[in-house]
């Protein structure tokens, strides 16, 4: 798996490629709990796009960010998920948490302006 850190406002964008399986999903937690604090970021946004595969753990793993991040009274979004991705998202019930979006710039808008949601459906 590579994950790919950008920091946009006080956005960090997080871009996932390859495969989030129990394997990779306590390092991904890692990296992003450590990227959140080292640039003091408010609002999290993943890109999945890059994602091949995602099983229970990679759920588990993006709700437990989803929580941490809203704690701090921060908000989180998630754009670009493949088909197979966004369908176990559906399955799993963390599509009707945390916003979709089909396009990065769609979710980074929604982030920084307060747009409104073109939300995946």
């Amino acid at each position: 798996m590579e994950i790919e850190f950008n920091l946009h406002h006080s956005i960090l964008l997080v871009r996932l490629k390859g495969e989030l399986d129990h394997h990779w999903a306590e390092q991904m937690r890692e990296k992003v709990d450590r990227e959140l604090v080292r640039h003091l970021a408010d609002s999290l946004l993943f890109n999945l796009g890059g994602l091949t595969f995602m099983d229970s753990s990679g759920v588990g793993a993006l709700l437990g960010r989803y929580r941490k991040i809203s704690a701090k009274g921060g908000r989180m979004v998630i754009c670009e998920a493949p088909p197979v991705i966004f369908k176990i998202t559906e399955i799993s019930g963390l599509a009707r948490i945390i916003p979709f979006f089909e396009r990065e710039a769609d979710a980074l808008q929604h982030l920084i302006l307060g747009a409104p949601p073109k939300r995946r459906s």
